[in-house]
C-alpha cells in the first residue's frame, strides 16, 4: 500500500518495474551472488528505488539486509550494500505475486514469474529437446480438422432433427400400476426383437469384436478421439419423440407422448390439466429415479435423459 501511495505515477511505475527486475533476476539465477547484491550508492538504483523508503522496505521484506561493502575502504563501506545472503524462493515468489497485484491495482503490466531455475512454488514446464520439436504434418492437421468439422456437423444435425420435430398428440392414458397386463402379452413382447434392441445388439457385437481384435493385436491402427466419436454418432439413432409414464404416489400411472425437444416447463404446463384439481393446487414436480433427477424447467427431455 505504501508503494501504491507514491505520488507521481511515473515514479511509481519506475519503482515497480525496477523491483520486478531485482526480484525476478534472483528468481532466474538464485545461485548467482551478483544478483543478490546492490550498492546503495549506485546512482541509478538511488534514483529509481533507493530514494523511496517504501521500496527499500519491500526489498528487505523480500530477503535483503544491510551489509558491508568489502571493496570500500574504512567506514565508507559500512552498511553500503543491500545484500541477500540466502535466496528463499518461497519469499521471492510471494514478493513477485505481491508486485503483480500492485501492478494490476495501479494499471501497469506485470511480467511472468521467470523460469530460469526450478521453483517448486510455481508451475514449471521444460522441453526435453527443444531443437527436435515434432510438428504434425499438414495432411494430418487437415484430416483432424475435417473429422472435427464432421463431428460438429453431425451433432448439429441431430440437435436440429430433435428441435424441428412436428407437434405430437399427447394421447394421454391412465391406469393403475397394480392392474398390469396379461402375463402372455408381456412374455410375447419381450421375446419379439424390437428395432431398438436389434440396433443395441449390433452395437454391442461391434464393441465385442473390437475388444477381441485389440486383445489379439489384430487392430493396431491408431484412431483419433474425433474419429471414434464420429463413428458413434453415425450409428446413433435420433429419437424425436418419447413416452413418459408418470407414476403417482397412489400407484396410478399417467402416460403421455411428448417431443424430445420439449422443455421441462412446457411438459409441466401440459401435464397440469391432466391432474386432479387438488393435486394441481399442491406443490408437485416430476423426477426420474434412480438416481433421483428432477425435471428442470429450462432443460429439454432429450438433454435430461428422458428420451432414449
Amino acid at each position: 500500500q505504501r508503494l501504491a501511495g507514491i505520488p507521481e505515477a511515473s515514479d511509481r511505475e519506475q519503482v515497480i518495474a525496477t523491483l520486478f527486475k531485482l526480484i525476478d533476476g534472483i528468481l532466474a539465477s538464485p545461485e548467482e551472488p551478483k544478483k543478490r547484491r546492490v550498492k546503495k550508492s549506485n546512482e541509478t538504483f538511488h534514483n529509481k528505488v533507493g530514494r523511496f523508503a517504501a521500496a527499500v522496505e519491500f526489498l528487505k521484506a523480500s530477503g535483503f539486509v544491510d551489509g558491508d561493502d568489502p571493496d570500500a575502504e574504512g567506514d565508507a563501506g559500512r552498511n553500503a550494500l543491500l545484500t541477500m545472503p540466502v535466496a528463499y524462493l518461497l519469499r521471492l515468489t510471494d514478493a513477485h505475486h505481491t508486485l503483480a497485484l500492485l501492478a494490476q491495482q495501479v494499471g501497469t503490466s506485470a511480467p511472468l514469474v521467470p523460469g530460469g531455475s526450478f521453483n517448486p512454488y510455481c508451475s514449471n514446464q521444460q522441453s526435453a529437446d527443444s531443437t527436435r520439436t515434432a510438428k504434425a504434418p499438414d495432411s494430418w492437421k487437415g484430416e483432424a480438422e475435417r473429422l472435427r468439422d464432421e463431428v460438429r456437423k453431425r451433432q448439429q444435425e441431430m440437435k436440429q432433427k430433435v428441435e424441428t420435430a412436428p407437434p405430437i398428440d399427447m394421447q394421454p392414458t391412465a391406469f393403475w400400476l397394480s392392474a398390469g397386463r396379461r402375463l402372455e402379452d408381456v412374455v410375447r413382447e419381450t421375446t419379439e426383437p424390437s428395432e431398438d434392441r436389434a440396433a443395441d445388439n449390433a452395437l454391442l457385437q461391434a464393441q465385442v469384436a473390437t475388444a477381441k481384435a485389440a486383445i489379439n493385436n489384430q487392430n493396431c491402427k491408431f484412431e483419433s478421439a474425433d474419429k471414434k466419436r464420429l463413428a458413434e454418432l453415425s450409428g446413433k439413432r435420433v429419437h424425436e419423440f418419447c413416452i413418459l409414464r408418470i407414476v403417482c404416489p397412489d400407484k396410478s400411472v399417467l402416460q403421455a407422448h411428448f417431443r424430445a425437444a420439449e422443455r421441462g416447463e412446457k411438459v409441466l404446463e401440459l401435464v397440469a390439466p391432466l391432474l386432479a384439481p387438488q393435486v394441481r393446487e399442491m406443490s408437485w414436480y416430476l423426477y426420474q429415479s434412480p438416481p433421483m433427477q428432477r425435471l428442470v424447467p429450462k432443460q429439454t427431455l432429450a438433454a435430461a435423459g428422458f428420451a432414449p
